[in-house]
């Protein structure tokens, strides 16, 4: 963890804890929070709720939180946020040794719901654009079983979002969703398998509707005639994607993962996942 991390176990931590400013930090017992008010930092309507202990928060120091409400509803969770353009903005709860990574520069038009639940986990990249009302489920939640066997046929998964993935408004990724960076997910679609890098997914259940495609963030809603003509063409291929020795194993990174035995361990799979370089690095064919 960082150096500034509080991890305090002095004395029973009662049932809940809860963080509504800077200061209740100190006051957070048995588990480990990296949240501190640091230059650019805000801390604005949001609070933290830890009902378990050996859980990790640590929100990259500058970030600025509105209207987040982050929650550890078990023991030995994880939440790793990095420092957004903007405003972090998240209702999040984690359960049970369950991981929400968030890496930097995302933006948000309103409120992303993360559920992570099962030991499985939510992963995102670089970069994300967030649109209005995105929520991200490992789980169904309820188990289904088999008529001919008892066998439960419903597994939770873990999601995984690459770089420079813009999610569009009311898009839902449940468990399994796997999505490649410099894709796009359109408006109210619903994610369930892999969506290859560079690539845009529509409809419930979402299907690959075009190929060969990239986004960029300037937005078109104050554009004057001159600005639209001056955005034909782009000639950059920095959100362009490809295979390189780079491409990262995500069922070999999540094995890691799950091999961690604590809070710690998982943070610590955190942090090396922020050392993790190239532009390709969650290219999905």
């Amino acid at each position: 963890m960082q150096p500034n991390s509080k991890q305090n176990g002095a004395g029973p931590a009662p049932k809940t804890q809860t963080i509504r400013e800077y200061g209740d930090v100190s006051a957070i017992r048995n588990n480990v929070v990296h949240l501190q008010d640091t230059p650019g930092s805000e801390f604005i309507g949001s609070s933290i709720e830890f009902a378990g202990t050996g859980n990790v928060l640590f929100v990259e120091d500058g970030s600025r939180l509105r209207n987040c409400r982050l929650r550890f509803m078990g023991n030995d969770a994880v939440i790793h946020l990095r420092k957004s353009h903007g405003f972090l903005r998240l209702i999040a709860t984690v359960f049970e040794e369950s991981v929400f990574y968030l890496g930097p520069g995302a933006t948000f038009t309103s409120e992303a719901r993360v559920l992570p639940t099962e030991r499985k986990h939510v992963i995102v990249g670089s970069d994300a654009m967030f649109s209005s009302r995105v929520a991200f489920r490992t789980a169904d939640p309820h188990l289904i079983y088999s008529v001919q066997d008892r066998q439960r046929v419903n597994p939770s998964q873990s999601i995984w979002v690459g770089d420079h993935v813009w999610l569009g408004e009311d898009t839902l990724l449940l468990k399994g969703s796997r999505v490649g960076s410099g894709s796009i997910l359109a408006a109210r679609a619903l994610i369930t398998k892999n969506v290859p890098s560079n690539s845009t997914a529509a409809g419930v259940p979402g299907r690959i509707v075009s190929r060969g495609i990239f986004s960029t963030r300037p937005s078109v809603h104050g554009f004057t005639e001159a600005r639209t003509a001056q955005s034909l063409v782009h000639d950059g291929d920095e959100f362009i994607y490809s295979a390189d020795g780079n491409v990262t194993d995500m069922k070999l990174l999540e094995d890691e993962l799950g091999a961690a035995t604590s809070g710690i361990g998982r943070a610590a799979w955190c942090f090396q996942l922020d050392q993790l370089e190239g532009k390709n690095r969650f290219y999905i064919v």
